[in-house]
């Protein structure tokens, strides 16, 4: 695809494309005009199809080619640019199932014509199939083009969604465990600990390995849950921060795939004497607040949605919860070790945290013996904070 961020793109890079004579490929397709027959629109939808179900890529309206190769940069010359686009994307929320995250951006040229550049994201949920009058056919990319996948491809292609969750679902079960024996990357604190695990689908999806000699030389930028001052340092996972002297009591830890795990042992400890009070809403409110900056971290390293976001609670068993300055706790403590709800699947990093969290935070409260979460309302705002 054009090698740069779809709203950053001008003139100047899509002719840079043609006079390097990229071919069309894996991750870009060329086109002199919109589709208007049904036949182009069935075609524009293969390709957008094949490319979610390979690598992600453009399709470029507005330029001409010879069997795959740009030959010119020729416009596009339909006066209602936002007609053409809602049009194009009625087509793709219609014609494919399921449906396919993408975005489409104009770039103007001069003599009032216009490209148009259509991306679609790399999919981890699909495969995704073309269903347009009749049209019902799953297709792939390869270097050539598109294709149909045979039946060996789509039995691949179904199984790919499925592996990726169970093997979020393994590295997620083992590094509780791993918690739970207090076996972290750097000598912690005993007791309880809240987890946040932002685990992206593109991680289990090809081999990767984090280059963190920025973060070495900026190690502010991650930031661990609690808060506090912190040190740094690289580990054979990755690269971790964390803040305490002769043990740590709050770390985060970049792995080289890009999950990103956070344990806090301050969180779900109570103020004063009583240590065995978990102050529910000021716990959530360090979640709240953490989960956006982790977002950031993954864009900073060039990691995309969808992404995994985990709540765990380890070693809390006998502990009770408070709500508010004049809640004591529950009557009964909390009869497990560990709350591990599910895991929920963030397709946009713009997504609201409060929105995000609410169903792990309301399963969380079911285990403390409550119906539903006290401090988030039905649509997810908080109701109440400390």
């Amino acid at each position: 695809m054009i090698p740069k961020q779809l709203q950053s793109i001008r003139e100047e890079d899509v002719q840079l494309v043609v006079s390097k004579a990229v071919p069309a490929g894996e991750t870009i397709e060329y086109k002199r005009e919109l589709p208007q027959t049904s036949l182009e629109e069935q075609e524009f939808l293969a390709d957008v199809s094949s490319l979610a179900n390979t690598l992600g890529g453009d399709v470029v309206f507005g330029v001409d080619h010879v069997q795959g190769i740009p030959s010119a940069v020729v416009g596009l010359t339909s006066t209602d640019a936002d007609r053409e686009i809602r049009r194009l994307n009625s087509l793709l929320d219609s014609g494919l199932e399921p449906k396919v995250r993408y975005d489409i951006r104009p770039v103007m040229l001069h003599e009032a014509k216009w490209v148009l550049i259509v991306r679609a994201e790399r999919s981890w949920l699909g495969p995704h199939r073309v269903v347009f009058k009749s049209h019902d056919k799953f297709y792939g990319r390869t270097i050539k083009g598109k294709y149909s996948l045979d039946v060996s491809e789509l039995r691949t292609a179904f199984g790919f969604s499925q592996t990726i969750v169970s093997r979020i679902r393994s590295f997620r079960t083992d590094r509780i465990i791993a918690l739970a024996k207090n076996q972290t990357p750097v000598p912690f604190t005993q007791g309880a600990k809240l987890v946040l695990h932002c685990v992206p689908f593109e991680s289990f999806g090809s081999p990767r390995d984090l280059d963190f000699a920025g973060l070495e030389s900026q190690a502010y930028r991650v930031s661990v849950m609690n808060g506090a001052g912190q040190n740094h340092r690289s580990t054979f996972e990755g690269f971790v921060t964390f803040a305490g002297r002769a043990t740590a009591d709050s770390y985060t830890q970049v792995f080289r795939s890009g999950i990103i795990e956070a344990v806090d042992g301050t969180a779900l400890t109570g103020r004063g004497e009583d240590k065995s009070q978990i102050p529910a809403v000021s716990y959530e409110q360090r979640v709240l607040d953490y989960l956006p900056k982790c977002f950031q971290i993954l864009r900073e390293l060039g990691i995309m949605p969808p992404i995994a976001v985990a709540l765990s609670l380890v070693n809390v068993q006998g502990l009770h919860v408070s709500f508010g300055r004049h809640d004591f706790g529950t009557f009964h403590p909390i009869n497990r070790n560990q709350i591990i709800p599910p895991e929920v699947v963030v397709n946009n990093f713009g997504e609201i945290p409060s929105r995000i969290l609410k169903p792990l935070f309301g399963l969380v409260w079911n285990a403390y013996g409550y119906p539903e979460s006290r401090s988030l309302n039905p649509e997810g705002d908080c109701v109440q904070s400390r």
